[in-house]
């Protein structure tokens, strides 16, 4: 009896040893997606499987303003919507810095979460990135 109980035992461990290691494993690769709380990401446009759009938003959590960098794109018209996560769409006018990079002022708006949704309507790129006001 004691020895089944010992063989259980140690496939518990076995498993939850496996388990820890996957989060450990996952916890490494969304540390190498995240530097510095920058988002950045890349997608492929469903018209054209060779455009790739990368796309940087930083600083995340933001106080004053965030910073859009696009680059390797091939967008045509980009523009911008804030929305709060309950939903609502807030006006913004982005400031051109360069061709490649945009500054959103933040001053004024409420603490939380929001969603930065970049649009191109020629490529009908659609994407959302999620950030903080502090």
């Amino acid at each position: 009896m004691a020895f089944y109980l010992l063989i259980l035992g140690c496939m518990s461990f076995v498993k939850y040893f496996f388990l820890f290691l996957g989060m450990i494993q996952t916890s490494f690769i969304m540390a190498q997606s995240t530097i510095n709380g920058a988002q950045m990401e890349g997608q492929i446009s469903p018209n054209n499987s060779e455009a790739v759009h990368i796309i940087g938003i930083y600083p995340n959590p933001a106080t004053d303003y965030i910073m859009v960098e696009i680059k390797q794109s091939q967008l045509q018209n980009a523009h911008f919507v804030l929305t709060s996560m309950i939903g609502n769409e807030i006006e913004i006018t982005p400031e051109a810095l360069g061709e490649d990079i945009f500054r959103i002022g933040l001053v004024g708006y409420p603490a939380g979460f929001y969603f930065l949704v970049i649009e191109d309507d020629p490529s009908q790129f659609k994407k959302a990135f999620r950030f903080l006001i502090k």
